[in-house]
């Protein structure tokens, strides 16, 4: 077939199937991207809010692996419990393909670095046993514990 042969309705077809196409895939890619936003919206809420639930005395000791343990309580295991939660909703809904690779990024460096301070080490043996129904995460977990 030439375009000699092509008549004006099938040319405005083709012109139409080729804009619904680019439109189709822009408007899902507009979803995703609205999507990965709304998540990244609200993981951070809720990690503010896990946050604020952390006893004074050990808010240091989450991020500083120099600091001296705080007192094991009941309250703080629950704040990190809380966090771990967190953190095992993002590495599921990024392990189903849901969450951006480039936002897992952001989110995994800090993730693992948290894992590795020594209140984290201490807390999840006590902890571990909540995630036996999530042996991925579980694994994860251990896997940043046991890196340098």
């Amino acid at each position: 077939m030439s375009l000699d042969n092509i008549g004006f309705e099938q040319i405005v077809t083709y012109i139409g199937i080729i804009i619904g196409v680019v439109t189709f895939v822009w408007g899902v890619t507009s979803y995703k991207n609205q999507m990965n936003a709304q998540l990244f919206l609200e993981f951070t809420r809720r990690f503010e809010e896990v946050m604020q639930s952390f006893p004074k005395s050990a808010w240091s000791a989450r991020v500083n692996s120099e600091e001296t343990l705080p007192e094991e309580s009941e309250e703080l295991s629950l704040s990190v419990l809380r966090y771990l939660n967190l953190c095992g909703e993002e590495y599921y809904l990024y392990k189903k393909g849901w969450l951006d690779k480039r936002m897992w990024s952001l989110w995994k460096g800090e993730l693992e670095r948290t894992m590795r301070t020594p209140l984290f080490v201490r807390e999840w043996k006590k902890l571990s046993r909540e995630f036996d129904t999530y042996p991925d995460f579980k694994e994860f977990v251990e896997k940043a514990q046991a890196s340098p």
